[in-house]
């Protein structure tokens, strides 16, 4: 039933005249005379006796209107708790982060951002590369907090908060432990813990050994780099991490060197392009106001 039918009956009912109904409705006699015809149709009963000069209701239309007021307000009920739900979700922002996102400058961003946007609702979670990119494509209050090493290829929104790159690092009793730089070749024979396949940085890794002339001998993979730093530490292995994200407590264990060939990634905030929530447009223009200072 179109509820609309009900909306221009329920006004009649008050006016009692189609012409007063025309007029609050900003539409014509003669349209009034087809919706009310059209529910009458429907519902397959006179809801109005026309047979003197001024319309009154029928008994039929007597029972309906109760129920017509009922569907009506239950309608409008339903549109404002939608509306809300739809304000709600405009003002969430969903956040899929590398789980080293603390050791980066985007999560000073974010707790930053939240101060002046208390209205944002966030939703904040970690998650392995593979669930990354993916995550963007489900909802435009979606963004994702990662590192890239494209630099040309923009398939969405890229915001860069900073760099990083690969260091290796070794126990501090390895005979390389007091080198400034290292080449990573010097590393070819040693025993390697590293990123598991999941992880943003596994394939990069095994790129960057060979691109130095040797497939690393993998000893073990993990995805917590404290797992890996621990077994460095204990002389089990040599690693290659990102830089920045090795603790700065670990540096009492292991030494961080920084080697050549090395690669850069960026980290940055990521989101699809050209849809956005209300939520997804405010941080990233306090992104870029933050930007300019």
């Amino acid at each position: 039933m179109d509820i609309h039918k009900l909306e221009i009956f329920l006004d009649l009912t008050q006016t009692l005249s189609y012409t007063q109904t025309a007029v609050r409705q900003f539409t014509t006699q003669s349209n009034i005379s087809k919706q009310i015809l059209a529910l009458e149709k429907e519902l397959e009963v006179p809801l109005f006796d026309r047979t003197h000069r001024k319309i009154t209701l029928t008994q039929a239309g007597e029972i309906l209107l109760p129920h017509a007021r009922s569907i009506i307000a239950q309608y409008h009920h339903l549109q404002n708790e939608l509306a809300e739900k739809r304000n709600q979700e405009e003002l969430t922002l969903s956040i899929l982060t590398i789980p080293t996102m603390a050791n980066y400058r985007g999560f000073s961003l974010i707790t930053h951002f939240l101060k002046e946007h208390p209205e944002v609702n966030l939703q904040l979670r970690e998650g392995e590369g593979n669930e990354l990119l993916p995550f963007l494509e489900n909802s435009p209050s979606h963004v994702i907090f990662a590192r890239t090493f494209d630099t040309e290829n923009r398939d969405y929104d890229l915001f860069v908060t900073e760099e990083d790159r690969f260091v290796a690092v070794v126990a501090k009793t390895h005979p390389l432990a007091n080198k400034p730089k290292i080449q990573l070749a010097d590393l070819q024979n040693e025993k390697f813990v590293l990123l598991e396949k999941e992880t943003l940085l596994h394939q990069p890794t095994l790129a960057l050994c060979q691109k130095a002339g040797f497939t690393p001998q993998v000893l073990f993979q993990s995805a917590r780099i404290d797992l890996l730093l621990n077994m460095v530490a204990n002389e089990l292995g040599v690693s290659i991490l990102m830089e920045k994200t090795i603790e700065k407590n670990w540096l009492d264990s292991v030494a961080v060197l920084p080697i050549t060939p090395t690669e850069v990634s960026l980290l940055g905030f990521m989101r699809q392009k050209n849809q956005h929530s209300t939520a997804s447009r405010l941080f990233w223009q306090y992104l870029h106001e933050v930007a300019k200072k």
